[in-house]
C-alpha cells in the first residue's frame, strides 16, 4: 500500500482532511520512507504512526545499513533536501540505531484538533518513551558523512 495513503487514512479521521498538520506529515513520511528504501539495507521497511493531544510522531525503521541520515550540501543538487524539508516542518526528530542492527527515524508534527472531533483510540496513544539517541531539534543536522546506497523498490 502507498505510504501516504495509509497515513492519510488514519490521520484525516481524526484531525480533518484539511488540517495542515496532515500534510505535513505526509510529506515528512514520504521522505523518510523514500531514504529508507533507497538507502536502508534489507527488504523491510516499518512505519508506525502514534496520535496524541498534541502531536503526530512517524516513525519509519529500516533494517539498516552502513549510513546515518546526514545533510548533503548541494543546493543544485538533485538529491539531499530531505533532511532541510523534515527539519523545517518537524517540530522535533531524530534517530537511533536499535540493538538488532535496524535504524528507526522518526519526528513529531504538532497538531490542534477541537476535542468534540478526536476520538481517542487505544491505537492511538503516544509511543512509549524511546532514547533520543540521535535526537535533532529543529534546525539541527546528522553529522555522519558516509554514504551508501541499495537496490529496493518502493
Amino acid at each position: 500500500m502507498n505510504g501516504r495513503r495509509w497515513l492519510l487514512g488514519r490521520l484525516e479521521p481524526l484531525l480533518g482532511a484539511e488540517h495542515s498538520a496532515c500534510d505535513d506529515s505526509v510529506l515528512l513520511l514520504s521522505e523518510t520512507l523514500t531514504n529508507a528504501i533507497v538507502h536502508g539495507g534489507g527488504d523491510l521497511v516499518e512505519v508506525d504512526a502514534y496520535v496524541d493531544t498534541a502531536n503526530i510522531r512517524i516513525e519509519v525503521t529500516d533494517e539498516g545499513g552502513a549510513s546515518v541520515p546526514h545533510h548533503v550540501d548541494d543546493p543544485q543538487g538533485e538529491h539531499g533536501r530531505g533532511l532541510p524539508i523534515l527539519s523545517m516542518l518537524a517540530k522535533s526528530w531524530g534517530f537511533e540505531q536499535l540493538d538488532d542492527g535496524r535504524l528507526r527515524v522518526w519526528f513529531e508534527v504538532p497538531h490542534t484538533a477541537p476535542p468534540d472531533t478526536r476520538t481517542t483510540r487505544p491505537e492511538d496513544a503516544p509511543p512509549p518513551p524511546r532514547p533520543h539517541d540521535g535526537a535533532r531539534d529543529e534546525s539541527a543536522f546528522a553529522a555522519n558523512s558516509s554514504v551508501h546506497s541499495g537496490d529496493r523498490d518502493h
